[in-house]
């Protein structure tokens, strides 16, 4: 035996000798992809058992490039973010996603999370497999170091910054400062991503939360303008859509809104953008001995210093400070229109690989997203997608403003938030926000505490914190929203 092959050979061993019992007794240089697939327990719907082959086969041949595109060519699907948005998605992305931020201790994690359906003798549906293959990982997390931290801190503040100008900031040689990136990539999904302003652009973002699905099936006819949807639970499960609507589709909606009868719209809420959201990530209180964010929420908020600070900070952190609806909508040329379209959900592409996939000129693609810039119409963003184990949606609502001004200061501090202040079409005279946020449990478990007791303190009128189980995010394409028919 080659020495490359004995090495691939004790890497799946040493991957699956983690994983049930079932799995131990073969010799998997050896062994087909189809005669694996047969040990996987039958309760797992069959096109998710042929991924699962791929992924092993894929994994058992050092993820050779070959084994990709066999499995790519196989299932007519492509590792790519934005492939569930073909029709007869499967879910290649994800599977490679997970892989990347655990080195292939995925494989084991997800056999032994379905070893217990097994046991169950309970079959499960594709939803259901989604929702346990986030399960699998959600107390795995990779460690950081100063170097890591740093990196971090400054692509948070300028996120476009190149490896040159991080080397000359972080006072690290340029090889270091290389290598530490890369492998933020490879274990916590570092990219950077372009966020549109589309209040600019006269698109408002409209959500709708409801703890029952059928009540979407009234805005059916939007169905084109849904930009993400999540289910979180919070006692029971609450389904959130938000829509991105041009200024005719926004009042067509708010009018359908409008026609329902008050025990439908007591089922279903919907909430208008009443301010400039704020998003971004935070590693200043992140512990690098404890490997944990140290921060109390009840603490902070008795610390006057912090309160008297608060708005100041909040301003640092948005990305936009154009409100809705603007004094003048800007207009984008169907070359813009269709750079965005090739910005937005493309992570770590070059300058040149998207010149070439849009099929136009390098330089006037630069000219163009150097206007879009200027005229904040876009802005890059840092993004770490696999760093945080809890995902989650905070509503909270109040009658008084400061609380929830507060409330937005504080989510600052969490590793990582997007803040959405809003208006209720039933109850316009409360100030209330939907946030989404990435945390640990144990700022999770600070978090609720605090906000129970605003809540006993009648500060709060109320909130739903919930933990996503299923969510899908820029799901809308620009040309749809921006057309005004």
């Amino acid at each position: 035996m080659s020495s490359s092959s004995s090495k691939k050979t004790l890497k799946i061993n040493l991957l699956i000798n983690k994983a049930p019992i079932r799995y131990h007794n073969n010799d998997y240089n050896k062994i087909t992809r189809d005669n694996f697939e047969k040990l996987i327990p039958d309760t797992v719907p069959g096109i998710i058992k042929e991924d699962i082959a791929f992924y092993f086969n894929y994994l058992r041949n050092n993820r050779s490039k070959k084994s990709l595109r066999e499995w790519e060519t196989a299932i007519s699907c492509v590792d790519s973010p934005n492939s569930w948005k073909a029709e007869g998605y499967r879910p290649i992305f994800a599977f490679l996603y997970y892989d990347r931020i655990t080195d292939g201790l995925f494989l084991p994690l997800l056999l032994r999370k379905l070893e217990l359906t097994q046991k169950n003798k309970k079959k499960i549906s594709i939803e259901e497999f989604n929702h346990l293959c986030r399960l699998s990982i959600i107390g795995f997390r990779p460690s950081i170091d100063a170097i890591d931290q740093k990196i971090l801190q400054m692509l948070t503040n300028e996120p476009s910054l190149v490896t040159q100008a991080l080397t000359d900031k972080i006072d690290h040689s340029y090889a270091t400062v290389y290598n530490h990136l890369q492998d933020l990539k490879a274990k916590m999904g570092l990219r950077i991503v372009t966020r549109i302003n589309w209040s600019k652009l006269g698109v408002q973002r409209i959500f709708l939360i409801t703890n029952n699905e059928k009540y979407f099936e009234k805005f059916t006819e939007f169905k084109t303008f849904i930009d993400g949807q999540s289910a979180f639970l919070w006692g029971e499960t609450y389904f959130l859509r938000y829509y991105l609507l041009n200024e005719k589709k926004r009042e067509a909606f708010i009018d359908k809104y409008a026609s329902l009868s008050i025990l439908e719209k007591q089922k279903i809420n919907l909430f208008e953008l009443a301010e400039a959201p704020n998003s971004g990530y935070s590693f200043e209180l992140y512990d690098l001995k404890e490997q944990k964010w140290q921060f109390d929420f009840t603490t902070s908020f008795l610390d006057p210093k912090l309160i008297t600070d608060q708005l100041k900070q909040i301003k640092q952190r948005e990305l936009f400070s154009d409100k809705y609806p603007p004094d003048e909508i800007y207009e984008l040329s169907a070359m813009e229109i269709k750079i965005l379209s090739g910005l937005v959900g493309s992570y770590d592409v070059t300058q040149k690989d998207l010149a070439d996939s849009l099929k136009i000129h390098a330089p006037n693609l630069s000219i163009i997203k150097t206007k879009l810039l200027a005229d904040s119409i876009i802005n890059p963003q840092l993004e770490v997608s696999t760093f945080l184990p809890l995902s989650l949606i905070l509503w909270c609502s109040a009658l008084d403003k400061e609380i929830i001004d507060i409330i937005t200061f504080l989510m600052h501090k969490i590793p990582y938030s997007n803040i959405s202040p809003v208006t209720s079409f039933n109850e316009p005279e409360k100030y209330q926000m939907i946030c989404y946020l990435m945390m640990d449990d144990v700022l999770y478990y600070s978090l609720v505490t605090f906000l129970m007791d605003l809540l006993k303190e009648k500060r709060l009128d109320d909130f739903r914190l919930g933990i996503i189980t299923d969510g899908y995010y820029s799901m809308s394409h620009i040309e749809e929203i921006l057309k005004n028919e």
